[in-house]
């Protein structure tokens, strides 16, 4: 979504969806770009079929200037093979080297020093390739809040919990029943997803609770980043949008291409890692909090807001501008 808000001053967007759980449709509408939607469950994807839909798309709104942008941990090179012809170039944005493509860009904002190698091995040679955090795409929003941004340290005393739209391994469940038993100075910013199928119960508990806040499918995730002092949450997307705005984080991993961002985030000391999200209940969390030190929790921070300077999409934006230039 960021980089469409950002590609959107250059070029008309159409967005091609697949009505998969936890798909961003409904953002998208909100941001008032045209979606095509294709009706798909994950295990039924027929990858000729949608190929055939998505070149029918091209040949009725596109032009010879038309680029295609693709991110799919499903679709790879048999489907760029046959789309690649009826666009003028194919950009892919990927954060798993294990599979391969053929494209002309690609993008992986992933911080492993590994994932050149793995690439020169899945690419075409003349594919341009942008790896690392230098090209994390920030929406301009959270970017903007950048010069707002103080250093946190001690003492820790609001507490943002943020587990992706659904939630589904509840862990805010498991953070809100172990600290709505303890006598906490601590405030609790919970925020859900529409998705998550707990709201009701969540909402319930926080109403409750002096020190726990509920927001639901919001807009100004930027802000409670600003005024927390610590965060905990998934290593997904947002694990960057923290980094952007100095966040130190206590993390878990809630799915497979999470381990890698979540991993090299722990080496580079911007976040408490504690693993697999399968593995852990409310304690955990707490235990973390009450283990930073002062020093630690500043140097999360520090490194956090050093690894991730926010201008990645307009990085980005530059490259595919001079590929267009050049054709």
């Amino acid at each position: 979504m960021a980089l469409a808000d950002t590609l959107k001053i250059f070029f008309r967007i159409y967005f091609i969806c697949s009505s998969l759980t936890g798909n961003i449709i409904s953002e998208i509408n909100k941001k008032n770009f045209k979606v095509f939607r294709f009706n798909v469950k994950l295990q039924k994807i027929n990858i000729k079929h949608d190929a055939e839909k998505t070149i029918s798309i091209i040949k009725k709104y596109g032009n010879n200037n038309s680029m295609l942008i693709l991110d799919s941990y499903v679709l790879s090179k048999q489907w760029e093979n046959s789309v690649k012809p009826f666009v003028q170039k194919l950009i892919v944005i990927d954060d798993q080297p294990n599979r391969t493509h053929n494209c002309d860009l690609l993008i992986d904002q992933n911080l492993s020093s590994d994932n050149k190698k793995y690439y020169e091995k899945l690419l075409p040679k003349k594919t341009k390739k942008l790896l690392g955090p230098k090209f994390v795409m920030i929406r301009k929003e959270l970017n903007s809040l950048r010069r707002y941004v103080k250093i946190r340290t001690f003492p820790i005393e609001n507490i943002l919990v943020s587990f992706g739209g659904t939630d589904t391994d509840n862990q805010s469940i498991k953070i809100l029943n172990l600290f709505q038993k303890i006598d906490s100075n601590l405030h609790f910013d919970i925020v859900l997803g529409k998705g998550n199928k707990n709201k009701k119960y969540i909402k319930n508990i926080c109403s409750k609770q002096k020190n726990f806040s509920y927001h639901e499918q919001i807009n100004y995730i930027g802000k409670l980043m600003l005024k927390s002092d610590i965060s905990i949450g998934s290593s997904g997307s947002t694990a960057w949008e923290r980094c952007c705005l100095g966040l130190p984080s206590i993390i878990s991993i809630c799915a497979k291409n999470q381990k890698n961002t979540a991993n090299e985030l722990s080496k580079r000391n911007c976040v408490i890692n504690l693993g697999d999200v399968k593995q852990l209940d409310g304690s955990d969390y707490k235990t973390s909090i009450d283990k930073i030190s002062k020093h630690q929790l500043e140097k999360m921070s520090k490194n956090s807001f050093k690894l991730v300077d926010g201008n990645g999409t307009e990085r980005i934006l530059g490259h595919i501008l001079d590929m267009s230039l050049r054709n």
